[in-house]
């Protein structure tokens, strides 16, 4: 990377700025070994799966989340015709469980993704 930067910069240099001296110059130019541009480093198959699945999971429990609390809290009304309060909670509390699951894989995935 930095031996394109040195290159681009020597071609940004117009001659009449050069100096005219017959002495040799202090500038340091970086070649690669292998003579050509260098290889692409290639994403690891472990990467490709994080970005693939990491957005999925997290749509996962946030959908998972809404699906609990709604067929759940449906399927006690229809059942026993009332709700008791321990179990709204216990719904409730699941449900948060899950989206703040969702929300944890979502933020964590988006900055682990960003480092790589």
């Amino acid at each position: 990377m930095f031996h394109k930067n040195v290159l681009s910069s020597l071609r940004s240099v117009s001659p009449q700025q050069l100096p005219a001296s017959s002495q040799p110059s202090n500038r340091i130019a970086l070649v690669s070994s292998t003579g050509g541009v260098p290889p692409q480093k290639k994403p690891s198959p472990l990467f490709d799966l994080i970005c693939i699945a990491a957005p999925r999971c997290s749509s996962f429990f946030a959908e998972a989340a809404v699906l609990v609390l709604v067929l759940a809290l449906l399927d006690r009304f229809m059942l026993k015709g009332r709700m008791e309060l321990n179990w709204v909670v216990s719904a409730f509390t699941i449900s948060l469980t899950l989206l703040a699951a969702s929300i944890f894989t979502d933020f964590s995935s988006r900055r682990w993704l960003q480092r790589h």
